[in-house]
């Protein structure tokens, strides 16, 4: 029987990558260039994959000082993005490698692939087997700058952009039928088992998207000193227009895999497809601030924008946003600076202010409407009478009041430098997040008509007539502090900084449904918290599963939930919200750095704590067990075993999927090291004497080592299911080189 190895079966243990980089600069006093060219190359970690990336770039800028008054730059870059993908995503792949069991191969001794899990074998999956997916991008930026000192008025100038953003993306993606074999072991015969493509015929979609912003701006400012005192302030109108098109189409039934072109598939009408649409998204904004500082000691701003979106109804398209700020800084004031000698400086600030948000899906104040399905009923304007419009659904009600999404934001926080080498920030904060665009499903009833709150998973179109309505409201706060030490020497030069983020969410209004109870409700709670029922353990033998309320059909060795509501019945009363989400509390980090003469080395630390995840891999028939559940189930031969026993399908068990419970809720807490550097620069006297300026040699390591307590999937992931794309451990080695 074989004992696969799936991961190494698929994935490599290196994959290559390399980046290039060459740079020009010079000019005068008034005339200055700079330009570069870059190529990077990276290699997916599939097996024999199909996978791969390819980037060519350029940047030029030139800055000019056309007389004592004026000046102007000009920026350009663009980028040439060629990405290969199998056809099978990764998200497939990966699902496949997890769910593949050891007692299946990849191949049979002749070479012939096997039927894997479910038709899915990931080591013929990351292969061009199936086909491939094009996805050449082109992305160009060019940004025209100017300012200009305004004669007659001391401070006075005007200054401004225009920039054009453009991105080109063409995907193209031939689905090609393939052959996997699964082996009759009575006849000795190799079935032909078809897949991919449709029909057993190859599939090709094609699309284009292309994406424009044009930015303009211009800006009015003055700055003025008068002695001690200084004002700042400026007026300026910026305008942006987005524009996206898009147009795809596809072709079935292709007779020849050989032939990748639209023209070449089936010409049955039903072998044809196309579709387009395109958007325009105008934006206007009017922005002004006024700073006063006096001494560096005491300094007050304001400021306010105006901003205009074409996603809301005329008459409540703009949004004001007003904001202020103060700072003091105490270390300027001689009652301090006499009596307190060990801080150097001492700043402390607050800011107080308004921002929004248009980031939300288009259109909405009007019906929505879509040219599929079966048509709708409506009322015949003047006469009234009910008539059935074909071909055309409405598909979501008009909110014409749907707003601008709204963020209150407080900061007070101290900047100090103390002892001469210390640093330290630190900021309380305390966010008010409103008129959050979300659909009120759960507090209406369906027999409305209007609400759908499950669409059909295989016909993600079905979505709930409701409008989105600006209802929602999150309040979060908490603290960002920082410390840092830096000590210079002669030869050798270090320094340490920390910093972390402690940041709580609390939902103050979602929509929920009446009747929910209270410790059920997500009101109240952050963002992200589960639904689960509490595990309190293992049913070990029939006296204790007798003893203790438990949901039909539990058997011994399934999971003991809590009677939480003390009601004698385990039903979905019992169910609480998890203390943490997915979301952490508290993020944090480390930063060390260290040169000696020519030496430098850096070394980047990351965590998060107070967080959650729920993770229950598909196992039993559709997948295979992760070996910390396999070798510590509870069975007849091992009774203290620490997880449920297995079942046929983990999704739906009573220990699984069909109670969501906290035994598959892991503290998702880590430390990470992120990134370490080891650098040399060589001697400039030595380099001269080859007409080289500089050189440095480095080498650099991303993700070297994680402690957490989650050891089967990484921590920092979403899945449910443990199921993605792993982060890689990344090492470069590389040099710098000036002429």
């Amino acid at each position: 029987m074989p004992n696969t190895d799936w991961i190494g079966q698929t994935l490599k243990s290196v994959a290559l990558q390399n980046q290039h980089s060459l740079s020009v600069s010079g000019g005068t006093e008034d005339v200055k260039y700079f330009v570069s060219l870059g190529k990077i190359y990276q290699d997916a970690i599939y097996e024999n994959g199909a996978a791969s990336y390819k980037q060519y770039n350029f940047r030029s800028n030139i800055d000019a000082n056309i007389s004592k008054r004026l000046k102007i730059g000009l920026g350009i870059s663009g980028r040439e993005e060629d990405r290969v993908f199998p056809i099978s995503g990764a998200g497939d792949i990966f699902r496949s490698i997890y769910r593949a069991k050891p007692i299946v191969g990849a191949f049979y001794p002749n070479g012939l692939p096997t039927t894997g899990i479910e038709n899915n074998n990931p080591a013929v999956q990351v292969t061009d087997l199936g086909g491939t997916a094009k996805n050449p991008t082109q992305v160009f930026n060019a940004i025209l700058r100017g300012s200009y000192q305004i004669p007659g008025v001391d401070g006075l100038s005007v200054d401004g952009f225009f920039s054009v953003d453009k991105t080109f993306n063409f995907a193209k993606n031939f689905n090609k039928p393939y052959n996997l074999y699964s082996y009759d072991q009575s006849s000795g015969v190799y079935n032909t088992v078809i897949v991919g493509g449709s029909n057993a015929k190859a599939t090709l979609y094609e699309s284009q998207a292309n994406t424009s912003l044009i930015t303009s701006n211009v800006r009015l400012n003055y700055t003025k000193k008068f002695g001690k005192h200084s004002i700042d302030a400026f007026v300026a109108y910026e305008q942006s227009r987005q524009r996206y098109e898009i147009f795809d189409a596809q072709r079935l039934n292709y007779i020849s895999t050989t032939l990748p072109e639209l023209s070449q598939g089936g010409t049955a009408a039903t072998d044809l497809r196309n579709s387009g649409s395109s958007t325009d998204y105008p934006r206007q904004s009017y922005i002004s601030k006024i700073a006063y500082n006096y001494d560096e000691r005491y300094i007050i701003e304001g400021q306010m924008r105006a901003d205009g979106s074409s996603l809301f109804a005329d008459g409540n398209r703009f949004g004001y946003f007003p904001s202020i700020l103060g700072a003091w800084r105490v270390s300027k004031e001689k009652w301090f600076s006499d009596h307190v000698s060990f801080i150097n400086d001492l700043k402390i600030r607050a800011s107080y202010g308004s921002l929004g948000s248009d980031l939300i899906a288009p259109y909405q104040y009007f019906d929505n409407y879509t040219l599929v399905g079966n048509g709708f009923v409506a009322s015949e304007p003047g006469s009234g009478k009910t008539v059935i419009q074909p071909n055309l659904n409405l598909v979501k009600l008009a909110n014409p009041i749907v707003g601008w999404e709204r963020a209150n934001k407080l900061d007070i926080g101290i900047n100090a430098t103390f002892l001469k080498n210390f640093t330290l920030e630190a900021i309380y904060f305390n966010q008010k997040r409103s008129d959050i665009l979300l659909t009120r499903n759960a507090s209406i009833p369906a027999t409305s008509g209007i609400v759908n709150p499950f669409p059909e998973p295989n016909n993600p179109a079905i979505v709930p007539l409701v409008p989105s309505e600006n209802i929602g409201k999150i309040n979060s706060s908490g603290v960002e502090a920082s410390l840092g030490y830096n000590h210079s020497g002669e030869n050798f030069n270090w320094g340490v900084t920390g910093n972390m983020t402690y940041a709580k969410s609390e939902i103050i209004f979602i929509d929920e449904a009446a009747g929910t109870l209270d410790y059920q409700r997500q009101t109240g709670q952050p963002i992200g918290s589960y639904l689960l029922f509490n595990s309190l353990g293992i049913f070990r033998n029939a006296d204790e599963l007798n003893a203790y309320p438990h949901v039909t059909g539990a058997k011994v060795g399934d999971l003991k939930y809590e009677d939480f509501n003390g009601d004698g019945v385990i039903d979905f009363k019992d169910q609480t919200r998890s203390k943490y989400g997915n979301v952490p509390q508290i993020t944090y980090g480390v930063n060390l750095n260290a040169s000696y003469k020519n030496f430098d080395v850096s070394v980047l630390f990351a965590g998060q704590s107070r967080v959650s995840q729920y993770v229950l891999p598909e196992s039993g028939s559709v997948g295979n067990f992760y070996s910390s559940w396999a070798d510590n189930r509870f069975s007849p031969t091992n009774n203290a075993g620490t997880f449920p026993r297995v079942t046929e399908r983990a999704s739906n068990a009573i220990s699984g999927g069909a109670f969501r419970n906290n035994f598959w809720l892991n503290n998702a807490s880590f430390f990470r090291m992120k990134n370490v550097e080891l650098g040399y620069n060589f001697n400039t006297n030595l380099l001269s004497k080859i007409k080289i300026s500089g050189l440095r040699l480095y080498a650099s390591a991303f993700n070297l080592f994680t402690i957490s307590k989650v050891k089967d999937y990484d921590p920092e992931g979403s899945s449910e299911s443990g199921q993605f794309y792993p982060q890689q451990r990344i090492i470069n080695i590389g040099a710098n080189v000036k002429f």
